[in-house]
């Protein structure tokens, strides 16, 4: 048996004397959403009785977890427009679907993940479940290749603190502006959030993406196009 199933749910499992009942569970904001095949209550937290399981959890040796389907039948009217009004926020979210065996109120943890889709109409919800480490079904951040700092200058990525981070020593206030180059986030003390590939110049820049032909530009290396760290 897995080592995460206590000795009470071996033993029903050998015996196959134990109903089941899987649950959902999901948290938006500060609100947690539960939803489970039956009407039950786990731990204090009531289920609402309109989960069906579409997919079996299946466990494999390789890396990506495959989804998990289920469906949220017969749902209220309330929770329609909860699920639509919170649909770009519900994406992403982590949820939990867990196994309770309900002769002894324990529970196995099946899956956990992320909702990677969800599909509503008046009265139902198809959840698609994917697994952290599905690189299908994550959308994954496409990073700029800039030699330059992409973030806007003090949002929360770049971080500079008006009166804790560095000030301007010409003027001893705090900077009010940023050239987005390695040095001025240097000056700023900034330099461990920047985003930018310090070793991309100008010239390495065009001689890959193109430019228009100079008969007077002088052919160059590689290794002369990339500017070494200690250059910066």
């Amino acid at each position: 048996m897995p080592r995460n199933l206590s000795s009470a749910i071996q033993y029903v499992i050998a015996q196959n004397r134990s109903a089941v009942c899987h649950l959902l569970s999901f948290a938006v904001g500060t609100t947690t959403y539960r939803f489970a095949e039956d009407r039950v209550r786990f731990q204090g937290n009531l289920y609402q009785p309109w989960l069906i399981l579409n997919s079996a959890v299946r466990y494999t040796q390789k890396l990506q977890l495959d989804p998990v389907r289920v469906n949220l039948q017969n749902i209220s009217l309330e929770t329609v427009a909860m699920l639509k009004d919170t649909g770009s926020d519900i994406q992403g979210v982590e949820a939990t679907l867990q196994r309770l065996y309900l002769n002894i109120n324990d529970v196995v943890t099946l899956f956990v993940g992320r909702i990677a889709q969800i599909d509503i109409d008046q009265q139902s919800a198809a959840i698609m479940l994917a697994g952290d480490l599905d690189p299908t079904a994550s959308q994954v951040p496409t990073r700029k290749f800039s030699a330059m700092c992409v973030w806007n200058f003090k949002d929360s990525d770049c971080g500079y603190t008006d009166g804790v981070d560095p000030a301007d020593p010409s003027t001893n206030a705090p900077y009010a502006a940023c050239p987005k180059d390695f040095l001025s986030c240097v000056a700023r003390g900034r330099q461990h959030r920047f985003p930018g590939f310090i070793h991309i110049s100008r010239d390495l820049t065009l001689s890959i993406e193109g430019q228009a032909p100079d008969a007077s530009a002088t052919t160059r290396t590689l290794s002369e196009l990339i500017r070494p760290w200690e250059q910066i």
